[in-house]
C-alpha cells in the first residue's frame, strides 16, 4: 500500500490517504474524512479490502490492483461479495456522479472483473458454531491433566455438526491458549481470553496479552500504565509506525479486558488516554514520507512459509531479506502503476 502510495505521489503530484486493516477504526474514519473533503488536498485513496465495509467514501473510481488475496492459508481470488462490496463504492449516494467507475491496473484482470460484478453472491447454507463455555468446562473434566490447547485442539478434532451448520476456525484461539496456557488460568478465565479479539502474531500484543493473564491468573490488579509503554516520540519510520499500531490494539485488549475483569484491570479511563495518544501519533505517521525505512515483506510471509523475524528498540517485528520472486512481483507492479496516471481523477 505505501509503495503504490509512494509511486502515485511521485508519478503524480497527487496527495494519497491510506486504509488499511491494521491502522485503528478511528484513524481509518479519518484517513476517510480526509478524502472525503474536497479542501483537503487529498485526492486519492489507496486501501486494502478493509475499505470495503464501515466507511462511507465520495469515490467516482475504484482501480484493483490485484483480484486475488491471502487468506491465512493460500492466494485465492477474491470472492465475488468482496469483489461487489469493494467495486461498488464507486459512484455511491454523495459521491458527486451519478454513475461510478471499476477497473484494473492490469489489463489482464479487465475481463475477470467484468464478469464478477455481474455475478450474484452465493446464498449461505452453513452457518459456523462455537462451543459454550459450559461445554468446554465439561469437557475438560474428562481431561484433567491435558494442557488447555491440546483440550481444545482434541474438542476441534472429536466435535461433530449437522449438515446445516460447520464448526469455526479456531486457529487464533489456539495461539492464544498456547501463548498463556502455562499460566494456571482457570477453564472459566481461559475461555474468556482466547476470544479476545487480539492476533498473537503481534510481538507487542502477545507481551501485553501474557501479562495481563498473568494479573489474572494471580488475581492482583493490573494498572494501564504497566501493561501500556507506549514509545516516546512520533514514529520516523515505516517500522515504527507498525509498533504504534500493535501498542493501539494492546490498548484495546486492555479496554476488552476492562468489561470481562472489572476487579482486574481497573483503569478504563486511562487507557482510553493512551488509546487517544497513540492515535494521533498513528494519524501523524501517516503523513511521513514512506521512503524512510519502508520495509516491504518477503514474499515467504505470502504465501504461508513464514520469515525469520527479530525484535528492534519498539519491539515490532523486522521483516528478513526480500525473495527475487517478490521483488519482481514489486517491481512489475510499480511499473504498471505508470499508466495509473492516466486513470487517475481528482475524487
Amino acid at each position: 500500500i505505501f509503495d503504490i502510495k509512494t509511486k502515485i505521489e511521485e508519478e503524480t503530484g497527487l496527495r494519497c490517504a491510506v486504509i488499511y486493516g491494521a491502522l485503528p477504526p478511528e484513524t481509518r474514519a479519518e484517513q476517510a474524512r480526509l478524502f472525503n473533503d474536497p479542501d483537503s488536498g487529498y485526492d486519492v485513496l489507496v486501501a486494502s479490502d478493509a475499505v470495503g465495509m464501515g466507511i462511507n467514501l465520495k469515490i467516482n473510481r475504484v482501480v484493483f490492483t490485484t483480484l486475488s488475496k491471502w487468506d491465512g492459508d493460500m492466494v485465492r481470488p477474491i470472492s465475488v461479495s468482496q469483489t461487489r462490496q469493494i467495486g461498488g463504492r464507486a459512484g455511491r449516494h454523495n459521491s458527486g456522479v451519478d454513475k461510478g467507475q471499476v477497473t484494473t491496473l492490469e489489463a489482464v484482470d479487465v475481463s475477470r472483473l467484468d464478469e464478477v460484478m455481474g455475478l450474484q453472491p452465493h446464498q449461505l447454507r452453513v452457518a459456523g458454531l462455537k462451543p459454550p463455555t459450559e461445554v468446554i468446562e465439561v469437557f475438560s473434566r474428562q481431561f484433567p491433566r491435558v494442557p488447555f490447547s491440546q483440550l481444545w485442539s482434541m474438542f476441534c478434532d472429536i466435535a461433530s455438526v449437522s449438515d446445516n451448520y460447520f464448526l469455526c476456525n479456531f486457529r487464533d484461539q489456539e495461539a492464544i491458549a498456547s501463548t498463556i496456557g502455562h499460566l494456571g488460568l482457570s477453564i472459566r478465565d481461559m475461555y474468556q481470553f482466547i476470544y479476545a479479539p487480539i492476533n498473537c502474531r503481534d510481538a507487542i500484543v502477545r507481551n501485553c496479552l501474557v501479562h495481563c493473564a498473568t494479573a489474572v491468573a494471580q488475581r492482583i490488579e493490573c494498572k494501564a500504565a504497566s501493561a501500556i509503554r507506549l514509545p516516546k516520540g512520533k514514529p520516523k519510520t515505516r517500522q515504527e509506525l507498525i509498533a504504534f499500531e500493535q501498542w493501539h490494539r494492546a490498548i484495546t485488549l486492555y479496554l476488552w479486558l476492562s468489561f470481562h475483569f472489572p476487579e482486574t484491570f481497573t483503569e478504563y479511563d486511562e487507557a482510553l488516554v493512551f488509546k487517544g495518544q497513540c492515535e494521533e501519533t498513528i494519524q501523524a505517521g501517516l503523513l511521513l514520507p514512506d521512503s524512510q525505512g519502508a520495509p516491504r515483506r518477503s514474499f515467504d510471509s505470502f504465501v504461508g512459509k513464514g520469515i525469520a523475524k527479530s525484535e528492534n528498540a519498539l519491539g515490532a517485528p523486522e521483516a528478513s531479506e526480500v525473495s527475487d520472486e517478490f521483488t519482481a512481483k514489486i517491481d512489475a507492479k510499480l511499473k504498471a502503476l505508470n499508466r495509473l496516471r492516466k486513470m487517475v481523477e481528482v475524487k
